[in-house]
């Protein structure tokens, strides 16, 4: 019998596959001593950097892979011998790699499937770490590296203020609890416009397509790459959001951020001490829901637009000092 006429069953093929074109990656660029890999958006891959760089602290000679679906933005990183690109996703099932994969499957226990999580009590990167076999001093920053050039693109004024103003139908699995109301943030851009803050500040409206558009705003919503959007950031005195990857991405590229929690989570889970964090200390908060609310979701309504303001103000006033940094102890 031809070994083309075998029957092979599809899982056994799709199995077969997955480790056939794993090893073709093995045998072009070697074993990684480890390979990063969590299973969330493009915030969580940049949150990994911070692993990537506290592993390479205790051991300068490890290799560290990660594929991500956000290669980009780790792409000239030091810490990592190499980054994938999802096309690259057969590394993350492989069995040729079971023994070098870190597999931090989260931070927060799930108590009800896409609804409610276990509101983790201490900083979800000191989670990470954790469970990465980190011990000692954490440093809670992400980490982002320019190529020469690249910073020309983000600049849109003598001053700028990035905003992101994120809606319902932004995400497909977007959480209703995080969103601040797209009113508040119309206000909050005329109110810049006016010149509360000079007459040369520009606002430049960054994220998806689907994300609302606000009045009297240079829009670069879903016109560029996130390497772009990092020079944006990077440009910026300031940025206006929510809790997210832009946040993240913010931090990471020096840019001191107002960030309007709610009661969501708070700033000491997942945030960093060099913003303006706006959080409710409410009774019920921090929730970690993601859309049901008894209390109408009070701990949004309770921010205003003049809160966020005050908040910009205090941000524009540190512009030219260093951004803080939080140590923590896994």
């Amino acid at each position: 019998m031809k070994w083309q006429n075998i029957f092979i069953p599809h899982k056994l093929w799709h199995a077969l596959n997955i480790e056939i074109n794993a090893l073709k990656d093995i045998v072009r660029y070697g074993l990684p001593d480890v390979m990063l890999q969590f299973l969330g958006g493009i915030g969580d891959e940049l949150l990994l950097t911070i692993v990537a760089r506290e592993l390479k602290k205790r051991n300068r000679d490890l290799k560290i892979w990660q594929v991500s679906y956000g290669a980009e933005i780790l792409f000239n990183n030091p810490d990592y011998t190499k980054v994938f690109d999802w096309s690259h996703q057969a590394l993350r099932h492989a069995l040729f790699l079971n023994s070098r994969r870190c597999k931090l499957d989260g931070y927060a226990e799930e108590k009800i499937p896409g609804e409610l999580y276990v509101p983790p009590e201490e900083s979800i990167v000191t989670i990470l770490c954790r469970k990465a076999g980190l011990k000692g001093k954490i440093v809670l920053r992400p980490y982002f590296y320019f190529v020469d050039g690249e910073k020309a693109f983000g600049t849109f004024g003598e001053r700028q203020i990035t905003i992101q103003c994120v809606g319902e139908n932004s995400w497909m699995n977007m959480k209703k609890n995080k969103l601040w109301d797209v009113q508040k943030f119309q206000k909050v851009v005329n109110a810049i416009n006016s010149g509360i803050f000079g007459a040369d500040i520009k606002v430049v409206q960054m994220g998806v397509d689907k994300d609302p558009l606000l009045e009297g705003v240079t829009d670069l919503r879903g016109k560029t790459t996130l390497r772009q959007v990092a020079a944006v950031l990077h440009n910026s005195d300031c940025y206006i959001g929510m809790e997210g990857f832009l946040m993240h991405l913010a931090r990471a590229v020096e840019c001191r951020s107002v960030i309007i929690y709610g009661g969501h989570e708070h700033s000491f889970q997942s945030g960093y001490i060099c913003n303006e964090n706006l959080e409710s200390h409410v009774e019920c908060a921090p929730c970690w829901r993601w859309n049901t609310c008894d209390h109408g979701r009070k701990c949004l309504e309770m921010i205003k637009p003049d809160d966020v303001l005050r908040a910009v103000q205090k941000v524009l006033s540190k512009k030219d000092i260093p951004l803080e940094t939080q140590t923590v102890v896994a």
